[in-house]
């Protein structure tokens, strides 16, 4: 009881600063995990969704932090017949696999939902189709889970094994038309297998001539003379891509390696870009606080998908990884507003400096600022008064900084006077702009 009362108090103090903590610094990781023991301690679910909510609002959430926010989700009574809580928990597991690329979680998603499908409950079954939104859930999450793992070179097998045999056992259990329909669907199934590199590909080679003698005897041969025509090519794929998984063990794991191995694969027309991307999510296990392989990340699926909200996202997971990245924050500026124009550049830009994400930096801050003043130079709604003041509004912010951290090439004060003096009537705004850049920068012989 004492414990209970401590936890009690505690937690009163904590939430009276909370407020002032959350404003100076959003994303210090201790606060959260600080306010969300405290919450746990005291057993007010509802609080601690807001907290853990808050968290991931800002930073990256590990995934055994995922693990632990299911698990308390699951210890509510009867969790797994209510379907607002199944929601909820569903909701957890589809931010973890998004969060980071993970086979376990994956897997673990999977398990959770087959458990559910097979309870004896029948208020569990109900309450999951309920919360799902359709019946055959577990075959779709397989299907998804697959989709989104597949391209792993060295772990997406076992999954994928388990999607053909889930489709096998309805093949088993069907007739007639259905069961027609199931047979050609996991033939597509292997044969889209069979042209994806992966370390099982013999053993995927041999299940489909078992499945093919089983169920397409009629045209065994020439199903598998096409098939081996397909694999032959996949065989002579995974011959380069298993020297480049060698040279990473033995760099074990390193960002460097990881960037030849993509820039190997990139150089061939017929890599797929999901293979890529899996490349990338690889690497940012032991990589995601670098900004480097965020930035290069979110630049290649730009040019590589025709979608800028895929490439949005990409740079707002970095964001929550390494949220001190002016050059993080610069790319998602441009990002937004390549995909929804202004206003939501507008809304990136004013997040990073409400939240000081950068003010620990003029060069950090400097970076965000270029972008901002590129976006509002190039948008059609805002003229050169408008872009004046913003080259103002920047400098006003960058010079609130610690001058030590200051960029000793002026690249952030060349962009702002250079914008200033080749917008209309701008010349005298340039010329203050420098003569007040010289006065608080009158030790750096590159201003003069």
């Amino acid at each position: 009881m004492e414990s209970e009362l401590d936890n009690l108090n505690s937690l009163g103090d904590f939430l009276k600063v909370l407020p002032e903590k959350l404003e100076q610094t959003p994303y210090d990781y201790t606060v959260y995990t600080q306010w969300i023991e405290l919450l746990r301690a005291g057993g007010d679910i509802d609080s601690l969704r807001t907290a853990r909510q808050c968290m991931y609002g800002y930073l990256a959430v590990t995934s055994d932090l995922f693990l632990e926010w299911i698990a308390d989700e699951e210890s509510l009574p009867q969790a797994l017949s209510d379907e607002s809580v199944l929601k909820h928990i569903i909701g957890l597991y589809e931010m973890a696999v998004r969060e980071r690329m993970s086979i376990i979680m994956w897997q673990r998603y999977v398990d959770f939902a087959a458990g559910l499908s097979n309870s004896r409950d029948e208020e569990i079954r109900a309450a999951a189709v309920a919360a799902f939104g359709r019946e055959d859930y577990v075959i779709a999450l397989l299907r998804q889970g697959v989709e989104s793992t597949g391209a792993h070179y060295l772990q997406s097998q076992a999954l994928w094994m388990q999607y053909c045999d889930y489709i096998l056992h309805q093949i088993n259990k069907a007739e007639g038309s259905q069961k027609d329909e199931l047979v050609e669907q996991l033939q597509s199934v292997f044969i889209e297998r069979l042209a994806q590199p992966h370390t099982g590909v013999d053993e995927t080679f041999t299940m489909y001539s078992e499945f093919t003698t089983r169920h397409n005897a009629a045209t065994y041969e020439q199903q598998m003379v096409d098939a081996n025509k397909i694999v032959s090519v996949t065989r002579g794929q995974s011959v380069q891509r298993n020297a480049f998984e060698d040279r990473l063990v033995e760099s074990e794991g390193s960002w460097a390696e990881y960037s030849r191995y993509i820039s190997g694969l990139a150089a061939d027309n017929t890599t797929q870009p999901a293979e890529i991307c899996m490349l990338y999510e690889r690497a940012l296990v032991t990589s995601c606080y670098s900004p480097e392989v965020w930035s290069e990340y979110s630049a290649y699926v730009a040019g590589a998908f025709d979608d800028t909200q895929v490439a949005l996202d990409v740079t707002y997971r970095g964001l929550r990884n390494c949220p001190w990245s002016g050059r993080l924050w610069a790319q998602c500026v441009r990002f937004a507003y390549a995909h929804e124009g202004y206003e939501l550049a507008s809304r990136v830009y004013a997040r990073a400096t409400d939240t000081h994400a950068v003010s620990y930096s003029m060069v950090e801050y400097g970076l965000l600022a270029v972008a901002w003043l590129a976006v509002t130079r190039a948008d059609p709604g805002c003229d050169d008064e408008m872009l004046l003041d913003t080259c103002d509004q920047c400098v006003d912010v960058a010079y609130k900084l610690d001058p030590s951290t200051a960029d000793p090439v002026l690249y952030f004060e060349r962009c702002c006077t250079s914008t200033a003096a080749n917008a209309k009537n701008g010349t005298e705004r340039a010329r203050k702009l420098w003569t007040r850049i010289c006065k608080a920068r009158r030790f750096c012989t590159e201003a003069w």
